[in-house]
């Protein structure tokens, strides 16, 4: 599948936009695995504990799902089903 393939209507433009979009999304899911590795290392900090997976495992997971990875992050360690101190 090439990325003119993604926008036929657009002919290169389409191609071009594919590009930018791919890239954009590559750099957004480092940045969140780059912000939730932050977030655990002050929440180790804290002394609260990591749930479900290593710090590594959360980056890389962060990474390959973006924002489902963070929604479940969030959930395991911000929301008022696991904190107990809410």
């Amino acid at each position: 599948m090439t990325p003119q393939s993604i926008f036929p209507a657009l002919g290169q433009l389409g191609g071009l936009i594919a590009m930018i979009f791919a890239v954009a999304m590559i750099l957004l899911h480092i940045f969140l695995a780059v912000c939730i590795t932050d977030d655990m290392s002050r929440l180790k900090d804290k002394g609260h504990p990591i749930i479900v997976l290593t710090p590594l495992l959360w980056a890389f997971t962060v990474f390959l799902l973006g924002l489902v990875a963070v929604a479940f992050y969030w959930l395991c360690h911000y929301s008022r089903f696991t904190r107990k101190d809410t």
